[in-house]
């Protein structure tokens, strides 16, 4: 009797689901023991690096190297009352004029880094070329990922996790960054530096810079755990195809439960596609938000096709007053109301959308500027002419940016023209209507 029981127990379906549980925790526990993946840069031979910073009254950069092959730096900020950085730069995967390196399979980055000085804060961060929107052979251009921390939290044993580091908001202001490209990204990352935080101190700061160090995973966790997760939906289809003859009966049942699950699918795209919508329109004005202007525009100007377009950028004119003056339901409701008056001047082939706060923009196609500017103006009277029924004292006018395109330039250089146009119709006193440079 013991004799045959073993050999049925060993082929029995409960003694393989034992065995392939036991071996699915000797994978999970294996991937603890595997080594991490590391990318030593300092110390390294010949590796570009360079010091930055302002120049002081006298014209001189107020950095110096102490040491150049040990990578050691002092900032001599100088007490003038102005605002001045200094910092330190090391070009990763060749530097400017490459694509970078990718470490997107790297977790952490560990620093060790001697600093004395005043300064509370020093600042971390990555700089990474983005295909399509920087320029590879300026540097300026490429993202700033960026980190502060604490003095007191910098020692030898420093870690820092790639997901501290965040966009800087002076880069995605002054590049106008699309929102796609306003997140952290490691892909084709060019430099790694350390800085003072801005505004630095005045006085010395000096750095020493003994190792810097990339650390990740060789295969990530989840990709493991995935392949854990093949083999077993591989398992559970073997023994589904050994079984299929068994639930020959079953098939008409489970095609009703699928047929109910493609009815339910159904009801949920369309709620996902009605609540897509909606997050395209501004709940106050009911015109296309910031992302919706942005789906419009790569639908119908995409990059590959020339198209002669205008873009008129326009913003209400001392906003934050009327707000102080009337309360946020006032500001609100003259909000609405120039968000109509603008509508109600356009074309059925135009789009108006509100970028944010008081500002809108509009996208004339096929548009020559003379003719935005004839709209921009007949826009521009009418709401300083316009009388609010609920504030009969109130007079609101708009200053507006005017620009065309014939598609040989991009989107986003076309709406900095015509913000810098804003800007300058701004600066000119308002309630007027500046052509962008061509």
């Amino acid at each position: 009797m013991t004799y045959r029981f073993y050999p049925s127990l060993r082929q029995s379906g409960i003694y393989k689901l034992f065995l392939y549980c036991l071996l699915t925790v000797a994978a999970m526990y294996i991937y603890e023991l595997l080594p991490a993946k590391k990318m030593l840069v300092v110390p390294s031979a010949n590796i570009p690096h360079y010091i930055y910073a302002d120049p002081n009254s006298a014209g001189e950069p107020m950095v110096s190297w102490t040491d150049f092959e040990g990578l050691a730096w002092e900032c001599n900020i100088e007490d003038d009352g102005k605002p001045h950085t200094c910092g330190f730069n090391i070009f990763l995967g060749g530097g400017q004029g490459t694509e970078g390196i990718d470490l997107t399979s790297y977790k952490t980055i560990n620093v060790d880094v001697n600093y004395s000085g005043s300064d509370q804060r020093l600042r971390f961060y990555l700089r990474n070329y983005e295909p399509g929107f920087s320029d590879i052979n300026d540097m300026q251009t490429a993202k700033f990922n960026n980190v502060n921390v604490p003095v007191k939290y910098i020692k030898n044993d420093l870690v820092l996790s790639l997901s501290e580091f965040s966009v800087a908001e002076w880069w995605v202001t002054q590049y106008a960054a699309p929102r796609e490209n306003s997140l952290p990204d490691f892909r084709h990352v060019i430099a790694f530096g350390i800085d003072l935080s801005y505004a630095s101190l005045p006085g010395k700061h000096n750095f020493k810079l003994n190792r810097l160090e990339f650390v990740g995973e060789w295969v990530s966790r989840a990709d493991w755990y995935l392949g854990i997760l093949v083999f077993w939906l591989s398992a559970i289809m073997i023994a589904g195809a050994v079984s299929l003859a068994r639930l020959t009966k079953k098939v008409r049942l489970e095609e009703q439960r699928l047929e109910r699950l493609a009815n339910q699918n159904s009801l949920l795209a369309q709620e996902t596609d009605k609540y897509k919508k909606l997050s395209m329109i501004d709940p106050l004005t009911g015109l296309l938000n910031r992302q919706g202007l942005s789906e419009y525009i790569e639908q119908y100007f995409p990059v590959d096709k020339e198209k002669l377009v205008s873009m008129v950028v326009i913003d209400i004119d001392h906003f934050k007053k009327i707000n102080d003056s009337l309360g946020h339901e006032g500001g609100d409701l003259v909000l609405k109301q120039v968000s109509q008056l603008i509508q109600s001047n356009t074309r059925q082939s135009d789009q108006v959308a509100r970028w944010g706060g008081e500002e809108f923009v509009l996208v004339l196609p096929d548009t020559r500027l003379d003719d935005a500017v004839l709209i921009a103006e007949e826009m521009r009277a009418l709401v300083a002419t316009y009388n609010f029924d609920q504030f009969p004292e109130l007079r609101v006018t708009i200053s507006l940016g005017v620009g065309a395109s014939d598609g040989k330039i991009p989107f986003h250089q076309l709406f900095r023209r015509v913000d810098m146009a804003l800007y300058e119709a701004k600066a000119q006193g308002r309630n007027r209507t500046i052509s962008a440079s061509v």
